[in-house]
């Protein structure tokens, strides 16, 4: 009976060791560093919530050569990380992390963290995986990539091609009133107010100027009668939403409805005038946009002459078949 436990343990043994090596089969060697099963297989769930933000030309083949590609680029950004002395350390990414929330004037991480799920459409717990990646990107575009910044051409070009997109300006004047308490009787007797005032402003459009010039209104330019003098829709929006949205549905000469704006007040607007947003006032804006692109296609670039200079070796036969490979050293070729 003993004799046959140390066989059964035995056996054991050797299945768990045949499935660790199963795991740590190399795949592909780049540089001093290997690519095992094992990284493989974590690699796959993590690249197919990152792959919909890479450009067409990176998902060629299938999603098992894809998955080895992505893992062989990430190999050859640490290399080139290490002999930069980029490190990414726990403190690195706190400061990171803090850095972001400072710019978007967060001040608690539970909000931050809900803010990331719903921008990149992934857990947290995978943003943070991918941020050292992200972190030596940032660095190594500074040190070994550096894209000119895009021509006054280039940015009227864009304007020019893209100025639905940008949007308008408005210049409306607007009054608000905030019920005094939460009661239905005086909600009613607010929104009925407004609407009484609407009626009689588009009989007279001069009792609407008279009325929001008034000590009742509320809204941020009552020193101005309620005017609000040009501004971008996507401007306005950073601190009304809800307003910018009613103004991109009325038509110049015209009021609005009234309706509940982000803090719960009855509105009404009227739309004085519109017009598309000047290239001036969003220029930044669209500098920052062609830029990024920039710094991606020259990123892309870039790893890609470091694929063609960069030794790798592949071993996995999937890869070598699918991507009729006959020497094992590959040669990176981008078409």
């Amino acid at each position: 009976m003993r004799r046959l436990v140390i066989i059964f343990f035995c056996l054991g043994m050797i299945t768990g060791l045949l499935a660790y090596e199963s795991l740590n089969q190399v795949l592909a060697i780049v540089g001093t560093k290997s690519i095992s099963q094992l990284e493989y297989e974590q690699g796959v769930e993590r690249y197919k919530q990152i792959s919909k933000y890479m450009p067409p030309n990176r998902k060629k083949g299938s999603l098992h050569s894809q998955v080895l590609d992505f893992l062989i680029d990430r190999a050859i950004i640490d290399i080139v990380a290490e002999e930069e002395s980029i490190q990414v350390n726990e403190k690195r990414i706190e400061a990171e992390i803090q850095k972001r929330m400072d710019s978007q004037g967060i001040t608690d991480l539970e909000q931050f963290k809900k803010i990331i799920v719903q921008q990149y459409n992934a857990p947290y717990e995978q943003w943070i995986d991918d941020l050292p990646f992200q972190i030596k990107k940032s660095q190594l575009l500074q040190l070994r990539i550096t894209p000119a910044p895009p021509s006054e051409q280039d940015i009227l070009a864009w304007y020019n091609k893209n100025k639905a997109k940008v949007g308008f300006e408005f210049k409306f004047r607007e009054f608000v009133l905030s019920p005094l308490n939460s009661s239905v009787d005086e909600e009613q007797k607010i929104f009925q107010e407004l609407n009484d005032i609407r009626a009689k402003s588009m009989k007279d459009p001069s009792f609407f100027k008279l009325v929001a010039s008034g000590p009742r209104n509320e809204s941020r330019s009552k020193s101005s009668g309620g005017l609000v003098n040009w501004i971008a829709t996507f401007e306005l929006y950073k601190t009304q939403p809800i307003t910018a949205s009613i103004l991109n549905q009325v038509g110049p000469g015209k009021f609005s409805d009234v309706f509940r704006d982000d803090r719960k007040r009855y509105c009404l607007v009227f739309v004085e005038g519109m017009r598309p947003t000047p290239v001036d006032s969003v220029r930044k804006g669209i500098q920052g946009l062609l830029y990024r692109e920039k710094e991606q296609s020259s990123f892309e670039e870039w790893l890609a002459g470091m694929r063609k200079t960069t030794s790798i070796t592949i071993i996995d036969p999937v890869y070598i078949k699918e991507n009729n490979i006959t020497n094992p050293e590959e040669k990176y070729n981008p078409d």
